[in-house]
């Protein structure tokens, strides 16, 4: 058994249902207990950045880096193989 960290965060994209239309991305926060919880979400749309999804997605990284800093924890951005593992 792999040892875990109280809490890590990462960046999902987010999707309108039920056509799964891309519609931004989540900052979760996830907190273990015995799997991953998520503790926090946040979303960033398209929308509030002006149809720019480069935009959205440079704010939702700037906002999980802050928060991993909060938390003392891993921040696995978009990437959360190693989260699961």
């Amino acid at each position: 058994m792999t040892e875990h960290e109280e809490y890590c965060v990462s960046i999902r994209k987010s999707y309108i249902m039920p056509d799964h239309t891309l519609e931004g991305y989540s900052v979760t926060l996830w907190r273990w207990h015995e799997t991953w919880w998520f503790a926090a979400v946040r979303d960033y749309l398209f929308a509030d950045y002006n149809g720019s999804r480069r935009k959205a997605l440079r704010q939702a990284r700037r906002d999980a880096r802050k928060l991993a800093g909060i938390f003392n924890c891993t921040n696995y951005d978009t990437n959360e193989e190693g989260m699961w593992q």
